[in-house]
């Protein structure tokens, strides 16, 4: 019986998310995007705007499992008291709206669990790397989306972030390495 993933890249920017299924071993693409939070002068308008839209996502998709990406406490040339707040706010609320969902607690990855879980041989990606990776791993191309000048958007960087995470869980459930085969007990 397959199961789907959803996997959420959370920020107060953007939110990437992706849908995962498996079935048996095999694991497949199913949909990658992402949504932007309005901004007001208001958090929790904010919030329960983007809660709202999240949580027509998660109804549409009918997860079998959630998975999110952690929030970073420190961000080097970032990291002010309000940005932390902000991130872990709509991180959290994209938790809580999972749980709601579920009835049973999401699994949070940190970056560096996500890049080991996902990496091929022995060295970390970097964060622009991931598209490639994932087109590897998944056996697609990576749909970039550009801005009217014809530059890559970094929102493409967040929905693949979202797949990265959605894939973390994946091979953690099926107990598969990177390169699809099966771990040794």
């Amino acid at each position: 019986m397959s199961k789907i993933i959803l996997g959420f890249d959370v920020s107060s920017e953007s939110i990437g998310y992706s849908s995962l299924e498996i079935d048996g071993y095999n694991i497949s693409l199913k949909e990658m995007s992402y949504i932007k939070p309005i901004k007001s002068d208001n958090i929790i308008f904010d919030l329960a705007d983007t809660r709202d839209k999240l949580k027509e996502i998660i109804e549409r998709i009918k997860p079998d499992y959630i998975a999110i990406e952690d929030i970073v406490k420190f961000m080097k040339g970032k990291s002010t008291a309000a940005t932390i707040t902000k991130l872990a706010s709509f991180n959290r609320m994209v938790g809580l709206l999972s749980y709601d969902y579920l009835h049973f607690t999401p699994n949070y990855y940190n970056v560096l669990s996500i890049r080991h879980g996902i990496k091929i041989g022995k060295i970390l990606p970097k964060k622009e790397q991931l598209p490639e990776l994932v087109e590897k791993l998944l056996g697609i191309n990576f749909s970039y989306e550009l801005s009217k000048r014809g530059k890559i958007i970094e929102e493409n960087y967040d929905k693949c972030d979202a797949c990265c995470v959605a894939l973390k869980f994946a091979f953690d459930f099926t107990g598969k390495t990177k390169k699809g085969k099966k771990k040794k007990k």
